[in-house]
């Protein structure tokens, strides 16, 4: 597969995370698409509370801010002894890695640079805090180019035609290109999408408020829906290939992405469209055999009972699933930043992970 663009072909977006001395730098997600600003955020627990109140969000941009939020603890970490400073790192790794539990990303991310320091136990704690600031900057760049690899993938599997994608795994979703994004924008520019359909994705809206901002702003053609019009779009015949994110995949190829997926997954099976999910290595959990084992996370029922901070329902209990399982047997394939894995994908995921460099 032969890499035909680089981002900034591809992108007129910056980064949607960064990082600099003493401070993270994000896009705010939550003022979307009424205003774009970014915020800077200068302690461990800022990171935090962004990544809890979905400042930032998707799969691969709350692994690469966790990161950061390592990063700016050794940045502005007082501790004068290595045992002082362990110990405030492990706090910090703490309150990172129970901000969301469906994002394996955010472990990865997290649980890579942890290895990092205790493997240089030794080293002197400059070298130490040098190095977490490095290996989170690492995190980020690889993740960009992991999304031009995926792009590039996921354009060569896909047909030519009409896309219907959930959610938002565009740029927002990661620290640059995103991952359904990358294929989207790959495509856009060979001149095989035609056109792309949004599903605003209720309750918080990443469709209409995050997805349709976004490729808007980079000029590909869409049309936003509401979630509940997909399957009359895919039997009018107006869908060629459905494409979704993930925030966490499993053994066997079941995956965790935001609700409203499986239900896309089903009425694709039925109307025989291509189903396809985009994500990073990252992404795929090996330890979990099945999808029944993904912990699943129940969000405020707020999102629920109100829309645009209006309030739309009367007093009544509410289940809020944020992410739901899609069975492998609804997929067609996974785009990942190694190729496209097609059934069967116990099999062929083991093997993906066995030929990574």
């Amino acid at each position: 597969m032969e890499i035909r663009y680089k981002p900034e072909e591809l992108t007129r977006l910056p980064r949607s995370v960064r990082y600099e001395t003493g401070r993270v730098i994000m896009i705010d997600q939550t003022l979307l698409p009424r205003e774009f600003k970014t915020i800077e955020l200068r302690t461990v627990d800022e990171v935090a509370e962004a990544i809890i109140t979905m400042k930032v969000r998707g799969a691969p941009a709350i692994g690469a801010a966790a990161a950061f939020g390592l990063a700016l603890y050794a940045d502005t970490s007082k501790a004068r002894t290595k045992d002082e400073f362990m110990d405030g790192f492990y706090q910090a790794y703490d309150r990172l890695r129970n901000t969301r539990p469906t994002a394996v990303n955010l472990f990865w991310a997290l649980n890579r640079i942890k290895k990092l320091v205790e493997e240089n136990a030794e080293s002197p704690l400059e070298e130490i805090k040098k190095l977490i600031v490095a290996e989170a900057q690492r995190i980020a760049d690889e993740d960009v180019e992991a999304n031009l690899r995926m792009g590039h993938y996921g354009a060569e599997a896909l047909p030519e035609g009409n896309v219907l994608t959930h959610c938002n795994a565009g740029s927002l979703a990661t620290v640059q290109l995103g991952t359904v994004g990358a294929v989207l924008r790959v495509m856009n520019k060979d001149g095989t999408l035609k056109l792309l359909w949004v599903d605003e994705t209720r309750p918080v809206l990443q469709g209409a408020r995050l997805s349709a901002w976004e490729y808007h702003y980079d000029g590909i053609p869409l049309k936003l829906i509401t979630d509940n019009m997909a399957g009359f779009v895919m039997q009018q015949g107006k869908v060629d290939a459905i494409i979704v994110g993930a925030d966490r995949i499993v053994a066997n190829g079941d995956f965790a992405n935001k609700i409203g997926t499986y239900t896309l997954a089903v009425l694709a099976k039925e109307h025989g469209i291509p189903f396809f999910t985009v994500a990073p290595l990252s992404t795929i959990d090996m330890s979990l055999k099945s999808g029944k084992e993904i912990p699943i996370e129940e969000r405020k029922p707020e999102e629920v009972l109100t829309c645009g901070g209006c309030r739309i329902a009367p007093d009544v209990d509410v289940y809020n699933p944020a992410f739901d399982v899609t069975p492998h047997k609804y997929l067609t394939g996974i785009i990942t930043d190694r190729g496209v894995v097609y059934p069967p994908f116990e099999r062929n995921l083991k093997k993906l992970f066995k030929e990574e460099p």
